[in-house]
């Protein structure tokens, strides 16, 4: 239940509540915490919305356009200013997205009089096209090499980039392969598959592909791959969340997936347990080491 702005007693209390509120996608309850006479900028004066009806509006706009989280980074709080750090996660028809952004607050008299909001980089995720696959290929080249360090050894790492890696078109044909872009640069690919294929690209595939029974079968996950560039910035888990709600949405309770050494951090601490480890056998006689890994949704 959401409190009567009276009783907030700090301006930060009051800028958490109106968080809260705005997670909840609660526009009665905004504009409870908002002044009547308030006003939002875009930074630095970029009146974006002035008074309560306004206000209204542009909140009941964005919550029907997506359902917007606002994950809280960091805060600062001086006098009547707060500053919030926070990263804007939103899904859409055809994807998901995160606004990196920081909003600074002034409150007066227990409600928030003004807020100005600095929009940083967007991160969207979106479903793969035909047109994108020489990209992918390109980046799966890049991350498979540079990401296996410490993993695998060279030999390892370019055998397996160049007899295993790159990108399954049924994926991109079915619309299960996704990508993550920045600024209109692709950071990352994958996706999960209904299909038997467990792991490979095109070449590495022989004979047919059928579906998989989600009422028996765990779906796939399939080909996740990062620019080096931009690992350890959570682009994976954004794909690991995606696919595990498509697939939940195609009727899937399980996931299955084969992981490469680099992989399996990722995977373990999206709550998937190794169900077998065993060995590829790739030319020049190398044998690369992988986790068979299972999920249940």
């Amino acid at each position: 239940m959401t409190l009567a702005p009276a009783t907030y007693v700090t301006p930060a209390e009051v800028v958490q509540a109106q968080l809260d509120a705005y997670n909840a996608h609660d526009v009665p309850a905004l504009l409870a915490i908002y002044a009547d006479d308030a006003q939002q900028f875009q930074h630095p004066d970029t009146l974006l919305a002035t008074g309560s009806a306004q206000i209204g509006r542009r909140f009941t706009a964005r919550f029907a356009a997506s359902r917007p989280q606002a994950q809280l980074l960091n805060r600062i709080a001086c006098g009547q200013l707060v500053i919030d750090h926070e990263v804007v996660h939103s899904d859409m028809p055809d994807g998901v997205s995160a606004q990196e952004l920081v909003a600074t607050y002034e409150v007066v008299q227990g409600r928030i009089a003004r807020a100005w909001f600095s929009f940083g980089a967007l991160t969207c995720l979106r479903v793969a096209l035909p047109a994108d696959v020489p990209q992918m290929n390109a980046l799966i080249a890049r991350s498979g090499v540079a990401l296996s360090a410490g993993f695998y050894s060279e030999e390892q790492a370019e055998a397996v980039t160049r007899h295993v890696f790159g990108v399954d078109t049924q994926l991109v044909a079915d619309r299960t392969y996704f990508v993550i872009e920045r600024d209109a640069a692709m950071l990352a690919c994958g996706g999960w598959s209904q299909r038997a294929t467990l792991y490979g690209a095109d070449h590495a595939k022989s004979g047919p592909d059928p579906l998989l029974d989600p009422a028996s079968q765990p779906a796939r996950i399939r080909a996740f791959f990062v620019e080096p560039a931009a690992a350890r910035q959570g682009l994976g888990s954004m794909l690991m969340r995606h696919c595990e709600r498509q697939a939940l949405a195609a009727g899937f309770s399980a996931l299955e997936l084969a992981a490469t050494l680099p992989g399996v951090p990722l995977y373990l601490a999206s709550g998937f347990g190794i169900t077998e480890e065993f060995h590829l056998d790739l030319p020049d006689d190398i044998k690369l080491p992988l986790a068979r890994m299972h999920k249940r949704l």
